[in-house]
């Protein structure tokens, strides 16, 4: 017995001291976070902003890149051409000399035109075409060519064999590529380093397996897309394709009025053809009646062989005329057909605008700034992540215990992929800009394209959403198993304050922190909604809220309590207010100290000195427009809010009040507060599946 209890005193003893820290352990676990805070403090700086260049204001030189001595060969051959053929033909007078030998095996050959027998005759001489084919249409020829040649040097010619070379899609593809690649290889290095010490902290359990997870997907995902851009980039160089520095690719946006008119020249100035001076004397020139006249001079020495042998042999010169004339008279269609082939020479090669390629243009539109407007949320996705990467630098600097360096480098990689898919949305806009050009003959993506300009976090005007545009979400809408799909919905409703009601619940609170931790760069807020708390506990209740979420991606504060609910407010307004307006200085005080926003859901009925209280405090005030949404009630009832401070409302409506998601959007638009807020999610849902039914059953 004593024995047992000795053995069993031993064990727990021997378990009490394993469980307890191992300082060498701790010391190896502190040298590899050393390692991860040096790599931090090594590449925190780094932002690859230069290479994104959204900040040029200036048009694109992608089709204006040309070189003289490509673009010019095509007109100088068509000149060299015609200078060698006038040469050709001045030096043709229509001279030319001919022989004639004749031997008869027959012996009583008699010569038709010379009553002469002979066995044998040669005749040499000479021929002078005058008209036809000789002298004198020869020099209209020369004539004919040397108005080709002005005609050809002028503007309208030289503009369409001079047209600018037009900068290829792989080109594009290169140049994005090189910036592409730059980012990546760093990427390669941070990960490569963060990657074999989180395998390094995992074999202690000293990461979360998430953490361990996600580092190998980055390394995946950075490794999948190096090998995809740079494979391009070798074979394109195998093709002799190399980066273009002097290619300017500025962010742009499209000015649809200026494109659909281009369509409209080019398609009129397509079906017309403009006569010169030089065009219509040759039309006359070549129609003349007198050059299908021949007519031909010529001499001969003639020498016979006579068979005769008491006739002396003969020979003889002689000279004549042959004139031929045709007796069909078609000078006039001749004429238009010389101007309709010069017409067809003319239009040959070009491009012509496609029937129809207006429609075509309107989808290339929408595709371009549908990618704009995703190149707009992804800077502000980028703006989220320099303000995050500021905060961790903050908390290093001065020793903050919540610096995480695997987090914060975490951070930094998302920033710089962030950077990568900026890059290829601005590859893929220039290639629908050269898919445009291709649809519109002479003309610059300058005329119908301007420069954006990002500045201060904002976005263009042209794309500008409301400051807020919130959507409320409780706890029931959350699961384990629609997280992206709610992510994805409020990326694609431009939703960029997403307000989570917050519960005490370990699998709510689960499923919460899963979706900050993926969803960080969205403005998440939280939302306290417990009446229970004006009586008291809130302090206690704030204070727990950071230990049980990833409270640092938390944006704001969001309080849902509403006094005006108890049974006795009526006979207490004044004792609430003064309980409520007290929670609010205590959630003030929290947000300061968290550095986060502070904003608070109310009715339209509060007394006035509460609302200045609350609009002193808050960043936002959410006005629940609820039941009564006419426009003329809400506009009475938002006086004094307005007066305070109108840029800090949000105005809030229900779902419930409408019977389409179309009435409630027209319905905000009607009201004119550029915040707004929708109350809630489930119901939206509801909404928009009840209008797709109805756009389904054709009602």
């Amino acid at each position: 017995m004593n024995y047992m209890l000795v053995v069993a005193l031993i064990l727990i003893g021997n378990l009490s001291s394993f469980s307890q820290s191992n300082p060498k352990i701790d010391s190896i676990i502190s040298s590899y976070i050393g390692e991860l805070t040096n790599a931090w403090d090594k590449y925190n700086t780094i932002t690859f902003t230069d290479l994104i260049s959204y900040n040029e204001k200036k048009g694109t030189n992608l089709s204006s890149k040309a070189d003289a001595s490509v673009t010019n060969t095509r007109l100088n051959l068509l000149l060299k051409r015609n200078a060698l053929q006038q040469a050709i033909l001045k030096k043709d007078k229509g001279f030319s000399l001919n022989a004639a030998y004749q031997y008869n095996f027959s012996p009583s050959f008699i010569d038709a035109e010379d009553v002469v027998v002979f066995r044998q005759r040669a005749t040499f001489g000479a021929e002078w075409d005058i008209l036809k084919t000789g002298f004198f249409d020869n020099r209209s020829k020369i004539k004919t060519l040397k108005n080709e040649s002005v005609f050809m040097k002028s503007n309208a010619v030289a503009s369409k064999n001079n047209r600018s070379y037009l900068i290829s899609g792989e080109q594009v593809v290169m140049n994005f590529n090189q910036k592409k690649i730059t980012i990546l290889e760093k990427r390669k290095e941070l990960n490569k380093k963060q990657m074999d010490l989180v395998e390094k902290l995992w074999s202690y359990k000293h990461i979360t397996k998430d953490d361990y997870l996600k580092c190998i997907q980055n390394k995946t995902d950075i490794n999948g897309q190096f090998e995809l851009y740079n494979s391009f980039s070798d074979k394109a160089k195998q093709l002799t394709l190399a980066v273009d520095n002097d290619l300017q690719t500025p962010l742009l946006d499209i000015d649809f009025e200026k494109l659909y008119a281009k369509v409209i020249i080019n398609t009129s100035s397509s079906d017309s053809f403009a006569l010169s001076n030089e065009l219509i004397q040759n039309a006359k020139n070549e129609s003349k009646y007198i050059r299908e006249v021949g007519l031909k001079a010529y001499t001969r020495y003639n020498y016979y062989d006579v068979y005769t042998p008491n006739v002396a042999n003969r020979s003889f010169v002689s000279v004549g005329l042959n004139l031929s004339m045709p007796l069909t008279f078609s000078s006039k269609e001749k004429r238009e057909l010389y101007l309709v082939n010069k017409q067809l020479e003319f239009q040959q090669g070009q491009n012509q605008v496609e029937p129809g390629v207006e429609f075509l243009l309107l989808n290339y539109y929408y595709e371009y700034r549908y990618k704009l407007k995703k190149y707009f949320n992804l800077i502000e996705k980028r703006n989220v992540y320099a303000e995050l990467l500021r905060s961790e630098k903050v908390k290093n600097q001065f020793a903050d215990l919540e610096f995480n360096p695997n987090t914060a480098l975490f951070i930094l990689d998302d920033y710089w992929s962030n950077a990568v898919e900026l890059l290829d949305l601005h590859q893929d806009m220039y290639k629908l800009l050269l898919n445009i050009k291709e649809k519109i003959p002479n003309s610059e993506i300058t005329d119908y394209t301007f420069p954006v300009t990002i500045k201060d976090d904002e976005k263009d005007s042209t794309f500008a959403t409301p400051s807020v545009k919130a959507i409320y979400i409780w706890s029931k809408s959350l699961n384990a198993d629609n997280g992206d799909l709610i992510a994805d919905y409020c990326e694609l409703n431009d939703f960029n304050t997403i307000l989570f009601s917050y519960k005490v619940d370990k699998v709510y609170l689960k499923n919460l922190s899963n979706f900050i931790n993926k969803n960080y760069t969205q403005k998440i807020g939280i939302m306290i909604g417990s009446n229970k708390l004006i009586n008291g506990g809130f302090q206690e209740y704030l204070d727990s809220i950071p230990n049980q979420i990833p409270f640092n991606y938390v944006r704001e504060i969001h309080l849902d309590i509403e006094p005006h609910t108890f049974d006795d407010f009526k006979e207490n307004k004044d004792a609430y207010f003064k309980k409520y307006t007290s929670l609010i200085e205590t959630a003030a005080v929290f947000a300061k100290r968290k550095n986060i926003k502070l904003s608070v859901s109310i009715p339209l009925n509060y007394p006035d000195s509460v609302l200045s209280l609350i609009f002193s405090k808050c960043d936002n005030v959410y006005l629940m427009a609820y039941e009564n949404i006419e426009p003329d009630f809400i506009a009475k009832k938002t006086i004094e809010e307005i007066k305070l401070n109108k840029n800090k409302i949000v105005l809030a409506l229900r779902t419930k009040d409408f019977s389409d998601r179309q009435q409630m959007n027209a319905h905000f638009k009607k009201l004119g507060f550029p915040n707004v807020a929708y109350h809630d999610l489930e119901t939206l849902l509801e909404l928009d599946k009840k209008d797709i039914q109805v756009k389904d059953t054709g009602k």
